[in-house]
């Protein structure tokens, strides 16, 4: 919604204490503040060079000889990141409005914007890139929780999480107040009655379940698309992300200037004061650390779809998949052979039994009118996050 100005109201004495109800602070200040976030930052221009590195197994030694050869046993690979979230706000304050009005105050004026935008729309962008990252990997489940399987799903996914090594006392959970309700109803939660001050405090809070940091976050804060065209606002058909689950150090949240200036009045103000603020920030989930990044959203994504060709292969019974992109970190892609042309695949689906294994230049086993289906999945569950299928291309076909 875009900003209207509107008339100052001079006819009521306002106190200097700004009167705005609920002032905010971040949700997500254990990303912002995580040690990724100041490690990674560029060093010139807009991108951030995030390097990495696979090494193999060790093996048996031999005792007897040194026979063999020595190889380069690591690769090193790079992830390059590109800051675009690079915001600004400004005002003019006359100084009559200043006199007039006790409320109009730089001080006031500046409080408001950081506690009810600037912090807003960051958290709002942090949620929204992890919800997308989930999406994109595929660790997005749709489950309608309830007081009754909550603590089931609960366990599931942090099985998953455990199983990715991620260790627990690093989980941080974040979820709507409706889901946080329904945690505290949940029956097997354990309740505390404090009574050695003769005053029964019944606390009634899950700020810890199973060594996880549990945190509410309002539910307009948690959505997988927002539009930052002016401030933040969801987006139409963004889908509500209700539960979190992350490693804060899978995530870097740089922020990379973060200034405010004020001038005074001048004749080219036209006698008014002028206040400006400016920062450059943005949210990333790691390459080789989006397994520890998960959510339950209220629907799935739509299935994304990946582009490819096919050329006959040796005879009339194989075809070779070509111009198929490098999967990315913890992905690869999976095919099989059909007689319809759409891909029969949904989100998140697990594709294991029948699927094979492929890259750019494999070789499919088919037949004349046949189709190969293509889809990307995670490396952890083999869950799909992408797919498409194209026309088997055979000898003689």
């Amino acid at each position: 919604m875009a900003f209207e100005q509107q008339t100052l109201n001079y006819t009521t004495e306002y106190s200097k204490a700004m009167l705005n109800t609920y002032p905010y602070w971040s949700y997500f200040s254990d990303i912002y503040g995580s040690p990724l976030s100041a490690t990674y930052k560029p060093l010139t221009g807009n991108k951030i060079l995030v390097q990495g590195m696979n090494v193999s197994g060790a093996r048996n030694t031999n005792r007897n000889s040194i026979d063999g050869t020595f190889n380069r046993n690591f690769n090193t690979d790079d992830q390059v990141l590109e800051m675009t979230m690079d915001r600004d706000w400004d005002t003019l304050v006359d100084p009559m409005d200043m006199r007039e009005d006790a409320i109009v105050t730089i001080a006031n004026i500046t409080k408001v914007f950081n506690e009810f935008q600037k912090i807003p729309e960051q958290d709002a962008y942090a949620a929204m890139q992890i919800s997308q990252a989930a999406e994109g990997f595929g660790t997005v489940d749709a489950t309608k929780l309830t007081s009754s399987n909550i603590l089931e799903y609960w366990d599931t996914y942090l099985a998953y999480m455990v199983n990715q090594r991620v260790p627990r006392d690093r989980i941080r959970a974040k979820m709507t107040p409706d889901y946080y309700k329904l945690l505290k109803e949940a029956a097997g939660i354990t309740r505390f009655v404090e009574a050695d001050t003769g005053i029964r405090n019944i606390d009634r809070n899950v700020g810890k379940l199973d060594g996880v940091v549990i945190q509410e976050v309002p539910s307009d804060m948690m959505m997988d698309n927002y539009d930052f065209t002016e401030g933040w606002a969801t987006v139409a058909g963004a889908r509500q992300t209700n539960l979190m689950m992350y490693d804060p150090l899978a995530i870097a949240a740089p922020i990379v200037y973060d200034v405010s200036m004020m001038s005074s009045p001048t004749a080219q103000s036209k006698g008014k004061w002028l206040y400006y603020e400016r920062y450059y920030y943005d949210v990333f989930v790691m390459n080789k650390r989006k397994t520890g990044v998960m959510a339950n959203i209220s629907a799935l994504p739509t299935l994304g779809t990946v582009t490819f060709n096919t050329v006959a292969g040796a005879d009339s019974t194989h075809t070779i998949i070509t111009n198929l992109p490098a999967a990315p970190f913890g992905m690869q892609y999976v095919a099989m052979s059909q007689s319809g042309a759409s891909p029969s695949v949904t989100y998140g689906q697990q594709l294991t039994s029948g699927w094979t294994p492929v890259q750019n230049n494999s070789i499919m086993e088919t037949a004349t009118s046949q189709y190969i289906v293509v889809a990307l999945v995670n490396t952890t569950k083999g869950n799909a996050a992408v797919a498409a299928s194209a026309v088997a291309s055979v000898v003689g076909g």
